[in-house]
């Protein structure tokens, strides 16, 4: 079970990242109001598309809150939410999203001539498509990963912590039990 646990969060983490960029690239598509654009200088402005990129990163980030919690909050104490591995799934996603638009960076020539500021904030622009969005992917699965340990932490023990005094042998019960301190009994000769 604890591998299945595993490979869900791994599997869940790499899908949400896959999602994520496909939501960034449908909200960059969207843009923002056009009448910001006037009053910032355009839709090329440094503060636009900072802008932009923030705000699809905190849509992101709340995406990952709730997508996180629903897959790590765990139904029982014992079962303890798996954060580094959705985290492992989120990176290896984001490693193969980053592959791709290198090939398409590649493959299309007039990217070249992008500036630097469209290529790291641009949720559209490849090889990165928004350099902020994996770090609100990853900032939601830690935030999802801390609220789902608090409900583990709230749950109740499935398990007893200390053995009843009444299961615990005496030297009146069995004398072979040995003690080790500084109160030892001598065998008896």
């Amino acid at each position: 079970m604890k591998a299945a646990r595993r490979s869900i969060a791994f599997a869940s983490g790499a899908l949400l990242f896959c999602v994520g960029a496909g939501a960034a690239m449908q909200y960059a598509a969207i843009g923002l109001p056009r009448h910001l654009y006037v009053m910032f200088g355009g839709r090329n402005s440094p503060q636009v598309m900072l802008g932009e990129a923030v705000a699809i990163a905190l849509l992101l980030f709340a995406l990952a809150v709730v997508w996180g919690y629903l897959t790590l909050r765990p139904a029982r104490r014992r079962h303890r939410p798996y954060v580094a591995w959705m985290m492992a799934g989120v990176g290896l996603a984001w490693a193969g999203w980053l592959i791709f638009g290198a090939f398409s960076f590649a493959v299309k020539p007039r990217a070249y001539s992008a500036p630097l500021q469209t290529m790291l904030l641009s949720s559209n622009a490849a090889p990165l498509f928004g350099a902020l969005n994996i770090f609100g992917v990853l900032g939601g699965v830690w935030v999802a990963g801390a609220l789902a340990r608090r409900k583990q932490l709230s749950l109740p023990s499935t398990r007893s912590r200390r053995r009843p005094k009444d299961a615990e042998p005496t030297l009146e019960q069995d004398s072979t039990v040995s003690t080790v301190g500084p109160h030892t009994v001598p065998p008896p000769h």
